[in-house]
This record gives C-alpha cells, sequence and structure tokens, in this order.
C-alpha cells in the first residue's frame, strides 16, 4: 500500500505544477493584451494631438498670429486692437477675417449684402432719432428742458413760446451761505416755510418758529392711491392749531389721486369742507405727484386729463374763495401735465436746489420746495423745506 500511496502523491504534484504554469501563463497573456491596448490608444492620443498640433501652427502662420516674444510683452507691444482681433463687428480692414466670414461673390451674397445695408442704415436712422445730434443743440439753444415721465427715460422738451417765465435771478440773488438758502433782490423777498403730514409725528411749533420758520403747509387730507378713499390726515387738527397758536401763518394742502371730474371736485369739496372752522392764510394746494415705489390709480391719465382734473380742482377751491396753487415736481409740470393750461393757477415747486441755478424749471412759479431733507428745531427728522417769493410791492 505503501508504494501505491507515493506513485500517487508523485502524480498529484505534477499535476499541481502543470496547473500553476497554465494560471501563470493565462495571467502573462491577460497582461500582455492589456499593455498593449494601452499602447495603442496612447499613440493614437498622442497621433492626434500632434495632428491638430500641426494644424493649429499651420493657422497660426496663415493668420500671422504667432504670439509675441518675451521682449514684445514686456514693453507693452500690444494695443487694443491686438485684444479686438475676434470682434467683426466692426468694419476694419486692417483686422484679419475668420474662413467663414469670407464668402464667394454670388448673387445671393449679394442680396445678403444689401439687406445687410438696409438694417445699417435703418439702425443709424433709429440711432439718430434717439440721439441726434440736435440733441446737444437743444441742451444749449435754451429753448428745451430735460424732464422724465413715470416709468420713462429722461428726455427733451420744447419749452412753450409765449408762457411766462420766471424772473428770479438765482445767481446774483440766491445765497448759499447758510444751511437755509436766502434769496433777496429789489423785486422779491422770501418767507421761509415747512410741509408737514402725519409723517413728521408730534410738532413743537413754538421751537419751529423761533428756529426762523415762517409759515407752514399742512397736509389736510389724501385720496388712496390704491382704494381711491378719502381721508383726513391724522395730524391736520393737531398741526394747524399747533402752527397758529405759534403765530406761523398757514396754508394747506390735498394729495390727490382724482381720475374723473367728479372726484376731483369731491376732493376740493372735502378739503373746503375740513378747512371751515380753521381757514387759511396762505394757498391751498392741490397735491399731483406720482406714486413711484407702486402702481397707482393715476398711472394711466394722459397729460391731457391730469391737467383738467388739477384745473377742475382749483376751480372748486376758487369759487369757496381760497386761493389755489399747484404743488407737483418739474417732471411732473413738464411732463406729466400741460403747463400752457395751468397758466391761471400759482404753481408751488418741487426740485431739489442745484448750487450754480437754484433750479432750472423755466416758467412762473410763487413757491419753491427746495429739499425734502431739511431739518428744523421741534420737529424729528427730516422735513420738506419751502421758499416763498413775494413781490416787493406785495408786502
Amino acid at each position: 500500500m505503501a508504494g501505491f500511496f507515493d506513485d500517487h502523491d508523485n502524480k498529484g504534484n505534477r499535476s499541481y505544477k502543470k496547473a500553476l504554469v497554465y494560471f501563470v501563463a493565462a495571467v502573462s497573456l491577460v497582461m500582455l493584451l492589456f499593455l498593449a491596448v494601452i499602447y495603442a490608444n496612447t499613440k493614437e492620443k498622442q497621433d492626434k494631438r500632434r495632428a491638430l498640433d500641426d494644424e493649429l501652427e499651420k493657422t497660426k502662420e496663415e493668420l500671422n498670429l504667432n504670439a509675441p516674444d518675451e521682449e514684445t510683452l514686456s514693453s507693452g507691444g500690444l494695443t487694443s486692437s491686438d485684444l479686438d482681433f475676434w470682434d467683426m463687428y466692426e468694419d476694419d480692414d486692417n483686422k484679419p477675417k475668420r474662413d467663414e466670414d469670407v464668402k464667394p461673390d454670388n448673387k445671393k451674397d449679394d442680396e445678403q449684402k444689401k439687406a445687410d445695408t438696409s438694417l445699417s442704415e435703418d439702425k443709424i436712422m433709429s440711432d439718430n432719432m434717439d440721439s441726434s445730434p440736435d440733441e446737444k443743440d437743444d441742451e444749449d439753444d435754451g429753448k428745451h428742458i430735460k424732464a422724465k415721465a413715470k416709468g420713462e427715460d429722461e428726455k427733451w422738451y420744447e419749452m412753450i413760446e409765449g408762457l411766462d417765465r420766471n424772473d428770479y435771478d438765482f445767481k446774483g440773488s440766491l445765497s448759499m451761505n447758510s444751511t437755509r438758502p436766502e434769496y433777496k433782490d429789489r423785486n422779491y423777498t422770501t418767507r421761509r416755510g415747512v410741509d408737514v403730514s402725519k409723517y413728521q409725528g408730534t410738532i413743537d411749533w413754538a421751537k419751529v418758529k423761533a428756529d426762523g420758520i415762517d409759515y407752514a403747509m399742512i397736509r389736510i387730507g389724501a385720496r388712496g392711491y390704491g382704494s381711491g378713499q378719502l381721508m383726513l390726515d391724522e395730524n391736520f387738527i393737531a398741526n394747524i392749531t399747533g402752527a397758529r397758536a405759534a403765530g406761523l401763518d398757514t396754508g394747506v394742502y390735498f394729495f390727490s389721486q382724482a381720475i374723473t371730474e367728479d372726484e376731483a371736485v369731491e376732493e376740493a369739496n372735502f378739503t373746503a369742507g375740513a378747512l371751515l372752522n380753521y381757514g387759511t392764510t396762505y394757498p391751498v394746494a392741490v397735491d399731483v405727484e406720482w406714486v413711484d415705489n407702486d402702481t397707482a390709480r393715476t398711472d394711466t391719465l394722459s397729460a391731457s386729463e391730469r391737467t383738467k382734473l388739477t384745473v377742475k380742482f382749483c376751480e372748486t377751491i376758487k369759487a369757496f374763495g381760497y386761493k389755489p396753487v399747484i404743488y407737483a415736481t418739474k417732471d411732473m409740470l413738464i411732463a406729466g401735465m400741460l403747463p400752457d393750461e395751468l397758466k391761471e393757477y400759482d404753481v408751488w415747486l418741487c426740485d431739489e436746489i442745484k448750487d450754480d441755478v437754484g433750479t432750472d424749471y423755466p416758467y412762473g412759479f410763487s413757491m419753491w420746495q427746495y429739499t425734502r431733507n431739511g431739518h428744523v428745531d421741534g420737529i424729528t427728522g427730516e422735513v420738506d423745506l419751502n421758499l416763498y417769493f413775494i413781490r416787493s410791492k406785495e408786502k
């Protein structure tokens, strides 16, 4: 039995060694195949890269776009033209063009050229309409003024011939030496004023008077720009009685959002009714403004419609025995209404003071709100400040 097992063990060892040799050979073959595939892929990529590099170099040579050497770069040899090479929208014969920009001269291309030329001419005409050579002349000729309507860009408006201009000498008679400007010439003197509403809170009117303020324009009420509801200013009674007790002259203003003549009359009647027990020593103003930060019921009014409604308010207030005045910004007066149809009434102009000209609003106005960021003792926070122009003979 021992010989049998010895022979069996020898045969087993030989079989194991043979299997091991086959395994090693198979693994080696797989590795060789794997390496061969990697080599083939790498060589293919290298060949493609060389082909692309050769093509790129050839293109550079054809277009003469070889990069400048270090000396050229360090000496500032590059210009803006070098950096704008791929801008093919400019008609510059000195700039090289890409192959796709050079087309055969056939009939189809001629038609395309005509179409492109026509489009270019249309663009030039459009550009001239938006920014014509005359625009600078408009700015300098003294016959135009810039203004901006809500939702639109600022543009030039021709001044209306025959409409009275203001004759204030801002350059020579407006003093900017103090925190509050002063104006005085042989024709006019001015009085200092504030205009207030509930947003100024509780006011110490004695301090206001002591701080050099002569009069107050007090908000009497408003129409909601969304709801259309009429409302009395919450602080109207306290403000008008307090200002009167402190010795200030008083006027009032109503924030209008009328969209029909009936509503304009309603606003004027409301104002007159609220004044019944108080009266005024200064004008009654209709406040005509755009609501800049929201949509308002008056946004769709035309300049003509807005003007008619403003006049209707003034006519109604005048019939009650009060002196009407129209409060509006320069932009509203120029771009949002028709100034020549408002000439029967005084204007209370809102326009931020400009050091060199005061205000460039050309037409007549009697009251000027020159800042919305003023400060007065007795009033917390910022407040609107005004000048009221009074002709010397009217004193």
